[in-house]
């Protein structure tokens, strides 16, 4: 399989109803250097929408499918973008490693799955040599909050994010931990989400844990309120610096703001599939310690409302 040079990538999901990435990631593949070939639908009119889409405002040309059997039987592409609703990763992770494909996924991986199913999941990966990595865009800002508030900490003790995500419920939980998940990773390595509690008031929720980590413990915090348009409210605090994201319509343009001061964010859709394209170029393995942590963490997080 060659892979160095402009790999081929289907994606499944690549229209964006409610709140799906998917033609932003497929916009940040093709920018990124790979040969987005097709897409894959749950009906013929939605993936007429996705393939029109993609060729209008990005100017790809793609094949649609409603078959992800039959599209990766004829396409046999090099890696898979599933930017598909969460609930239905598990069955189509399973295809993407039997096919033989390098897959970027959306979080989170596989939703609901026990720990041992998701290392099930894994594990087809690795075992055939294949990429696996989650999306998570963003620990991708964490350099524009250091030109905002300087470098860093060295030991940080706190940590809040807040985000505004479209779904209700659970749904709430499953959408973002994932989000703050991956940032507290990024701080401070991998650990566990402990003394997990959960306050709700109707569309809001308000978890707060302790994550234990190799270097210690951080105190933190994820704040959700239901909003249904875009752009949605969202910032995050870390040591009690906070920095709130600002976006740009209709470019999606994004900045970090602390009052009069202000950080441009490079596009983190694009970040994260340039370093996707980058890691399978490098012959990268999948970082199966990272992912299990991370579902992980997850099961903690939701415990409290399941």
């Amino acid at each position: 399989m060659q892979t160095a040079k402009l790999p081929r990538i289907l994606v499944i999901g690549a229209r964006s109803v409610r709140q799906g990435t998917g033609p932003f990631i497929a916009a940040g593949l093709a920018a990124a250097g790979a040969r987005v070939t097709a897409v894959v639908g749950t009906t013929a009119h939605s993936v007429q929408e996705a393939v029109a889409g993609l060729r209008e405002k990005w100017g790809l040309q793609t094949k649609g499918y409603t078959d992800l059997e039959a599209a990766l039987a004829d396409v046999r592409p090099d890696a898979v973008a599933i930017c598909s609703p969460w609930r239905f990763h598990r069955e189509q992770l399973q295809q993407v490693a039997r096919a033989g494909c390098h897959c970027l996924v959306e979080k989170p991986i596989a939703w609901p799955a026990t720990q041992a199913q998701l290392a099930e999941l894994v594990d087809a990966f690795c075992s055939r040599g294949l990429l696996l990595q989650q999306v998570a865009q963003w620990p991708t800002t964490l350099p524009a909050f250091a030109r905002l508030h300087g470098p860093l900490p060295e030991q940080i003790n706190d940590f809040s994010l807040r985000l505004s995500p479209i779904s209700l419920g659970e749904d709430m939980i499953t959408d973002s931990a994932p989000h703050f998940i991956s940032m507290l990773q990024a701080l401070v390595g991998q650990g566990d989400c402990r003394d997990v509690t959960l306050d709700r008031e109707d569309q809001r929720l308000a978890l707060q844990c302790h994550y234990h980590h190799a270097g210690g413990s951080v105190a933190a915090s994820l704040l959700l309120e239901t909003c249904p348009q875009r752009p949605r409210p969202a910032w995050y605090q870390i040591n009690g610096l906070r920095a709130d994201r600002r976006v740009e319509l209709p470019e999606y343009r994004q900045t970090l703001v602390c009052g009069d001061r202000s950080a441009t964010v490079d596009d983190p859709m694009q970040q994260v599939t340039a370093s996707f394209l980058a890691d399978l170029e490098s012959g990268a393995s999948t970082d199966s310690e990272l992912l299990l942590a991370g579902h992980r963490n997850l099961l903690q997080l939701a415990a409290p409302w399941r």
